[in-house]
């Protein structure tokens, strides 16, 4: 059963009550969380219910208007790399990643569950600094985004943006930690 606390921040979620960040972090635990999935969707499905309740039918758009719009979508970039997704308990131990988090370190789920991210891909010639930067953001509970040196599974380095968001509780005290890694390039 979900808490109040995620039904309310579902809530907001399908309503577009949120900010960008917890937005991106609340996305990270739907893929995560299956039954918290399945009620965004139930409400996702009463919203289009009574809005298409309240709708009467609209004269179709002009071709002209249609192929353009078409077009522009058929123009535009392929879509670009998943990025990786992390979920760590309040501890920050690795509770779920998803397979392009898997494909980008090397690491399976297996190796990584209830450990700490920066402990398996972390290396000599990681900015501390920047650790340091990360770890104040998550005793602080705040979101925080760098980009740091990782090292892959087989020792060769590569740089990620990082981006990590606390998912809390209503008492303020993190439920989960949520980390979106893309990487930058090969070092």
């Amino acid at each position: 059963m979900l808490s109040e606390t995620l039904q309310d921040r579902a809530t907001q979620y399908v309503a577009g009550a949120m900010s960008a960040p917890e937005r991106e972090g609340f996305e990270i635990l739907l893929e995560y969380q299956a039954e918290l999935r399945e009620f965004v969707e139930s409400l996702r499905q009463v919203v289009t219910t009574v809005t298409l309740a309240g709708v009467r039918p609209e004269v179709a758009p002009p071709a002209a208007l249609k192929a353009r719009l078409m077009d522009d979508l058929a123009r535009r970039p392929a879509k670009p790399e998943a990025p990786g997704l992390v979920v760590t308990d309040a501890q920050g131990l690795v509770e779920w990643v998803n397979p392009a988090f898997i494909a980008m370190c090397g690491h399976s789920l297996a190796e990584l569950k209830g450990r700490k991210p920066g402990h398996v891909l972390q290396g000599p010639e990681t900015d501390h600094a920047a650790v340091d930067r990360i770890r104040t953001a998550l005793r602080t509970r705040q979101a925080c985004r760098e980009t740091v040196l990782n090292y892959h599974k087989d020792g060769t380095k590569y740089r990620a943006e990082v981006r990590i968001a606390p998912i809390l509780d209503d008492a303020g005290e993190p439920l989960w930690f949520v980390a979106k890694e893309r990487k930058l390039a090969d070092v």
